[in-house]
């Protein structure tokens, strides 16, 4: 007996392999101290290497569609310059180590090719590339190989489920005041949460997914055909949610907090208005739902609240302290962000090398020879990645590092969104590109893995919808 359905596409073995290859990729990175630990990186850049034998698949594939992921090869292109300017500054050296009084120091001597491309440290510089070439290109397999939405559903539910418990995970972590990994490990950084290193790692990593599920529980939402919409997984989605909201205070991370009020807040007001529209078409009362919508906020609010308390008492003192000492919202932020404008100006076009930051910022705050004053805040990071990939690769390689994510995006979303998917995967990459004016979540690989599979997976899914596939 027919339903007049038809049933889903079975996954193909590319389909498979990738699916595979971005899952491993995606826990690994976030399971392992947010792929931040240097034999972490190594592996994950290996791994992710592993993406351009997929990327070759696709070449080969026969057919119309072959020739059409084909022709969207050219959105590498930025990519490519990218390696190709990044590289060359790696055979341009800029620098040299000497030792001076027994203590080996970076002698700045400016590049052997001047005007070229050129780098501080090379080894590192070239390391960094390839992290984060071979991120790029893997994440870039979402644009060629799923035929289907479902496809991309899965997988996004694959990193809602897993921040979901790693969520879980450093709640009740934190509750107990354990060490990393409940004291299997030590943190080098008191300010820890679940398996990152730093908090305000989790708190990009959690926002990006917080609002992918966010915008995956619409999409089922609107699909359920069940007698009660509460009577079905959309509770326990809920739930889940809450949890992944929740673990922002509890890890203390006030800028991750503000974002993910930001994310429940649109998503409360989606869910009032679909409530008002859902009660006029059927010409009852609106009082009820939106009376129980109210409570329900209301009462989340408070139990996170109870459940963050101690942490959230931390904040505000740390708060009101740097408030009495700097008077700023920046603090010592400001006067580094200053220093690393000066340096951007002295190189604008290529910058000083990929990864040179940490080493580089000492020209503007010498002590001795390139050294901080010990009293002064010394920073690895430029906390605002914007200015660091200015410094770092100039502004025509932050251009085409811009480039590599606004080809595929304008190429891929050119009309309104059918699904809530696409525009709450979107909110999450929004924020994230905020936040990095201020911070360096960049700088963090789980972060960057999990940014570029749902801006692709986001791009491919619009597509997908125009085509009208399941």
């Amino acid at each position: 007996m027919t339903t007049g359905q038809t049933s889903p596409h079975p996954f193909t073995a590319l389909e498979k392999a990738t699916f595979l290859h971005l899952a491993v990729l995606l826990l690994g990175a976030s399971w392992l101290y947010g792929g931040n630990i240097w034999w972490m990186r190594t592996a994950l850049s290996v791994w992710a290497s592993l993406g351009i034998i997929i990327t070759i698949a696709v070449l080969f594939e026969g057919g119309g569609r072959g020739r059409a992921m084909r022709r969207r090869l050219w959105w590498l292109l930025p990519w490519l310059l990218f390696i190709i300017l990044v590289a060359a500054s790696a055979f341009n050296p800029s620098a040299r180590s000497m030792t001076i009084e027994g203590e080996t120091v970076l002698v700045h001597f400016g590049a052997a090719r001047a005007g070229w491309p050129s780098s501080v440290l090379p080894d590192r510089t070239l390391q960094e590339l390839w992290f984060y070439a071979a991120i790029y290109l893997a994440a870039f397999n979402i644009l060629l190989v799923p035929r289907g939405r479902r496809w991309l559903r899965l997988l996004v539910a694959l990193g809602a489920g897993n921040c979901l418990v790693i969520a879980g995970f450093g709640t009740v972590q934190k509750l107990l005041a354990a060490d990393i990994y409940f004291g299997a490990g030590h943190s080098p950084n008191p300010r820890f949460f679940a398996t990152f290193l730093y908090y305000n790692h989790w708190g990009a990593f959690m926002i990006l997914w917080l609002a992918a599920a966010a915008g995956l529980l619409f999409h089922y939402a609107s699909r359920q055909q069940g007698r009660d919409l509460w009577h079905s997984p959309f509770t326990g989605a809920v739930l889940g949610l809450l949890v992944l909201a929740a673990s922002a205070p509890v890890s203390a991370s006030r800028a991750a907090t503000g974002m993910m009020l930001g994310v429940t807040g649109t998503a409360a007001v989606h869910g009032l208005i679909r409530i008002i529209r859902h009660r006029s078409r059927e010409r009852r009362s609106l009082a009820p739902p939106v009376l129980a919508l109210l409570v329900f906020v209301i009462a989340t609010g408070a139990a996170i609240g109870w459940l963050a308390q101690r942490s959230i008492d931390e904040r505000v003192v740390e708060t009101r302290a740097n408030w009495a000492k700097d008077q700023s919202v920046l603090g010592a932020r400001a006067g580094l962000y200053h220093d690393t404008w000066q340096l951007i100006q002295q190189k604008p076009a290529f910058g000083w090398g990929l990864e040179s930051y940490a080493n580089v910022i000492g020209i503007a705050r010498p002590r001795g020879v390139g050294l901080y004053d010990k009293h002064e805040n010394t920073f690895a990071e430029a906390h605002c990645d914007w200015l660091q990939s200015l410094l770092e690769t100039g502004f025509v390689g932050t251009g085409l590092a811009i480039l590599m994510g606004l080809v595929p995006l304008l190429a891929g979303i050119r009309q309104a969104f059918q699904s809530p998917l696409v525009p709450y995967v979107l909110l999450g990459a929004g924020l994230i590109l905020l936040y990095a004016l201020v911070e360096f979540p960049f700088a963090n690989g789980a972060v960057v893995i999990s940014f570029w599979l749902l801006l692709f997976a986001a791009c491919r899914y619009a597509r997908l919808e125009r085509a009208s596939e399941p």
